[in-house]
This record gives C-alpha cells, structure tokens and sequence, in this order.
C-alpha cells in the first residue's frame, strides 16, 4: 500500500513537470507562430517560472525572453515597410528579454552531472543568446523606444531604456565571448548614447545613477572614441549634481579633478571660483584666480573678479590694480568700468563710517579721502553710461553719485 502511494506521488511529480515542461514549448510555439499570441504566451511561461521543476532551467528562461525576441523582430519588420506598431510595448519585450537572457545564461553556466560525475554545461542556450543580443545592439530598439519615453516626459524610463542599450557589451555573456564582442563596436554614437543616459538620470533625479553613467564617460576607452564635447558636457552635469545636492566638498574635489583634466576648458576653474565665493572662502577663490590669470592673463573677468572680492573684504589699493588690469584689456566693458567705480563707492561709504565716530578736526582731515573716492567712481560710472545710455542701472548708479556729490544740474538732467 505504502509503495503504491508512492508510486502515485512520483506520477504526480513528473506529471506536473511535463506539464510545466509543456508550458515552456507551447509558449515558444505560440511566440513562434505566422500569427503569434504573446499574451498567452507569456501567461505560459510565468507558470514555468514559478515551478520548481522548471524555474532553474536555463531553457525557461530562454524561452521567456525568445517571446519578447519575436515580438522585437516582427514589430521591426514592420517597422520597416512602413506600419505602425506599439512602440512602448515593442520597448518592454526586448528590455523583458534581456533580463531573462542575463538569467538564461547564468543558469547555462551552472553544470550538471552524469551518473559517472561528469560535469556537463548547457551551450545550446549560450549560442541561441548571442545572435539575438547582437542584433538588440545593431538595431537599437532601446535607443528608439528611450527617446519616446523622453519625448513623453518620462526621463526615467529613458535612462532605463538607453542604459540597457549601453550595457549590451558589458554583459556577461558578451564578456565571455570576445569575438562576438568584438562585432559590437562601441564608437562615439555609442558614447553619445551613454552620455545621453546620464543625462536622462540627471533629469529624473536619479543621481547616483547619473553620476556613475557619466562617470563613464571618463574611460579611457571613453577618451579615445567619445565626442569631447560630450565628455566636458558629462563632468559638468556630475559636478552640477554634487551642487544640488549640497555636496560642497565632493564638488571641490570633483571639480579640482576636472581642472586637471581639462587644463584648456575654462568652465571648470570659474565654477570652483564661484563656489569658493559663494561659500565664502574668498582666500581660496583668490587663489584659483591667480591660477586661472596665469593660465589665460588675457581674459578681463578674471581680473574683474578679482577685484570685486578684493574690494569685498576691504583690500580696496588690490582691488583698484585688478580692476584697472580688467578695464586695460576691455576698455570698454561697461561692467568692469561700473564695478570698479563701485569699489571707490564702497571705500567712501566705508572710511565714512568710521569717520562717525572722529572729532570735529579728524572728520574734516577725513572728509578729504571720502570725498576723493566718490570722485574717483565718477569718471567709471560716467563711461559705462556713456557705452551703454539705454541700462537703466548705469543711468540709476550714475545719478545717485551725482546726487551724493551735489551735482545737482546733472542730477536733474538725468531724472526719469
């Protein structure tokens, strides 16, 4: 009796398993067929990934990514004589498939043994993958279906999509096979792919993501074959994410980094420049200035730039001779001519504070310096005027130092 049941349970057991065996050969066929029904097919196959008589087999897994491999082919098929199909759905059956093949393969590798011990390997499921992933990467369905879902407002399945493209070679089974590695030829279209990638995490807010896609950017293979303007492009958008994050010290050193790098793309020294001003590390952005003026001593705004913090934390004879440097190689940059007469403002409004506090004979001797630096802003504020009669803030500056310097006639004479 006892025998008989079990007996009847193995029948049961291998009965289920052919079952589910069933499943994944129907699912095949139906994926396979002149009118396929995917639907239904991959109603089958998720049985068979839920068994455990079939969801560790290789061959599962295959088969659940050759349904999403047909509905590809015969939507590109279409695609090219010219009929409509579902973008969005022909996207998800070849991302659908990739998932399933990176599984087929890892189960490929694991050996199973003979009653003699022989380790034997699945290498049918290995030469089935690698023409279809190949053909993934020529035909780019992901970059097609990526740049959908960006012009749909979906940035973060446009990263996901376009990723999925770039990881095509770095996967394990193309890694394993370096011949047909070799066919997948990553020029800078496929840089600007990946650059695109991270662009799109940037914009979804996927930070890490970005940061690490773009990152890639910085190969050396990356270096040889991608667009420079795309690498530059790619360490601004990491440095800008650090920022946003309010990463100060990442983006310090990130950016220190990039100077390096890039010696010869000025965008970088002035973004650390800034960030030193705006984090109040006015020494530090001083120094960098100096660095940047004897990379390029012929750009004024470094000079001007100078000045202003110079000017900002009371250096004011400094700050005059940057200015004057600024002015000397664009003489008629009305922005350094006005921020320069400000700083001779800044100095008269500040020796005036102090005289505050003099006697009747002291204020008088200081009257003397306050008076001479609001007269040395008039002429820079007159000239940017002058270069410039239709802004509004230079006609405004200039009329309220008339004022300040009881010059009335003129004063009224610029009145609105």
């Amino acid at each position: 009796m006892k025998k008989s049941i079990f007996l009847a349970a193995l029948v049961l057991i291998s009965a289920g398993c052919f079952a589910q065996k069933a499943n994944v050969s129907k699912a095949r066929s139906l994926a396979d067929a002149e009118n396929p029904d995917y639907a239904t097919a991959r109603a089958l196959i998720q049985e068979a990934l839920q068994n455990d008589e079939t969801k560790d087999q290789a061959n599962t897994y295959y088969v659940a990514g050759f349904v999403g491999y047909k509905e590809f082919y015969n939507g590109n098929i279409k695609r090219q004589i010219g009929q409509n199909i579902d973008i969005e759905a022909w996207g998800a059956a070849v991302y659908e498939s990739l998932q399933y093949w990176d599984k087929a393969y890892e189960l490929a590798l694991v050996p199973t043994y003979d009653k003699k011990g022989k380790a034997k390997y699945d290498t049918r499921t290995p030469k089935s993958i690698l023409p279809k992933v190949k053909e993934y990467f020529q035909f780019q369905p992901l970059i097609v279906v990526g740049f959908n879902a960006y012009e749909a407002k979906d940035p973060s399945k446009a990263y996901d999509m376009f990723m999925a493209h770039c990881n095509i070679p770095d996967s394990k089974i193309m890694q394993d096979n370096p011949e047909d590695l070799a066919e997948l030829v990553r020029d800078s279209s496929y840089y600007t792919c990946l650059y695109y990638a991270g662009r799109f995490a940037y914009e979804a807010k996927r930070y890490d993501e970005a940061i690490a896609t773009l990152n890639r950017m910085n190969s050396e293979h990356a270096n040889a074959n991608a667009l420079r303007k795309e690498i530059i492009f790619a360490n601004e958008y990491i440095y800008q994410i650090y920022i946003e994050q309010k990463d100060t010290v990442n983006a310090i050193e990130f950016i220190k980094g990039c100077i390096n790098t890039f010696p010869d793309e000025p965008w970088f020294m002035q973004n650390l420049i800034n960030l030193y001003i705006s984090s109040g590390q006015e020494e530090k952005a001083i120094e960098y200035l100096d660095i940047a003026i004897n990379r390029e001593p012929n750009v004024g705004q470094y000079y001007n730039s100078k000045g202003s913090i110079l000017a900002r934390i009371g250096r004011f004879e400094e700050s005059f001779k940057a200015f004057e440097q600024a002015i000397a190689i664009e003489p008629n940059n009305a922005l350094f001519l006005e921020t320069l007469g400000f700083a001779y403002v800044d100095l008269g409004n500040k020796l005036n504070d102090e005289a505050a506090y003099y006697d009747a004979k002291e204020y008088a001797k200081a009257k003397v310096e306050i008076d001479k630096a609001f007269q040395n802003a008039l002429p820079y504020f007159e000239k940017a005027y002058e270069l410039e009669p239709d802004n509004y803030d230079y006609k405004r500056s200039l009329r309220s130092l008339y004022y300040r310097l009881g010059m009335n006639d003129k004063y009224e004479a610029l009145a609105d």
